[in-house]
């Protein structure tokens, strides 16, 4: 398998990299490195993981990550036909640890983004209006190196650091230390997941494929994302549901059953304890916007 431990080569002379993506998919697995990174996605869809958040992500989606923070993007299933001719692109701009460790504290003017960098430890996403603002910033990166490209970079912070609506993804209480082993554990189980979450999934199964006892497993996922291997699966389940009631024709009953739930006042249940309204409701109102 595939390391989980990715290698940033940044350059004897450099201390960020700037890369543009244009893939039939995102093909990163869910990884870590010790360098921060900011993400913003030109054209895609799918779902987003970030320590022990789920969210789905579209074109306009910008996020900063902080050292080691286990992440990836996947898209959604359509782009992994082989006649989708769907394209996956984004800019991704890679810096190093030391800037947030090293130099920036010693800069008092720097301290509005030293708040930023401690708080990307568990991953930001910024407000579509933000993102709006910083488009051109982000596209500008692509266009510019040496030292014009670090000024440009510590702009962009700069304005982003300026973002009252940024959300913290990961909890603030999620394990940020894993070792390799254990990313690559739970790159398997969240690989499954993503794969039969509209399947019955017993904990037998789930624990058999991290290669652990039932018990052994509930206590392991608990640790690591402090959340019931059930609440993490309902979560993915809900998420994908949100996305279907906007996006699909089906009815409230039928997005149930694609999502995985066999009993729909379970599903109704559900969706009310993460959304805090009704599908039909959330539904209603998303069309409405």
């Amino acid at each position: 398998m595939k390391a989980l431990f990715e290698k940033i080569e940044l350059g004897d002379h450099n201390s960020l990299r700037v890369i543009h993506l244009d893939l039939p998919y995102f093909d990163a697995p869910w990884h870590f490195h010790p360098e921060y990174e900011l993400t913003y996605i030109v054209n895609s869809h799918g779902k987003r993981f970030v320590g022990d958040h789920i969210e789905p992500f579209d074109a306009g989606d910008l996020v900063l990550l902080g050292p080691n923070l286990p992440h990836f993007w996947r898209n959604d299933d359509d782009y992994y036909r082989p006649d989708s001719g769907r394209r996956a692109q984004a800019i991704v701009v890679q810096f190093a640890q030391l800037l947030g460790t090293t130099l920036l504290p010693q800069l008092p003017e720097a301290q509005p983004l030293m708040d930023l960098l401690n708080r990307a430890r568990y991953g930001l996403r910024f407000s579509t209006k933000k993102v709006k603002e910083v488009q051109y910033a982000m596209e500008n990166l692509l266009h510019c190196d040496g030292l014009q490209r670090l000024l440009n970079l510590l702009g962009l912070l700069q304005q982003l650091a300026d973002d009252p609506n940024a959300l913290m993804l990961a909890s603030d209480n999620y394990e940020l230390k894993a070792s390799q082993a254990e990313t690559e554990r739970m790159k398997r189980v969240l690989d499954f997941m993503l794969t039969h979450f509209r399947e019955e999934i017993r904990v037998d199964d789930i624990a058999s494929v991290a290669g652990m006892a039932p018990a052994a497993f509930c206590r392991y996922f608990r640790k690591r994302t402090r959340k019931s291997f059930i609440e993490y699966l309902n979560e993915l389940r809900i998420s994908h549901a949100r996305k279907l009631l906007v996006h699909s024709d089906l009815s409230i009953s039928q997005v149930g059953l694609e999502c995985g739930f066999n009993n729909i006042s379970h599903f109704h249940r559900q969706f009310k304890l993460h959304n805090g309204t009704t599908p039909l409701k959330y539904q209603s109102l998303q069309h409405n916007k």
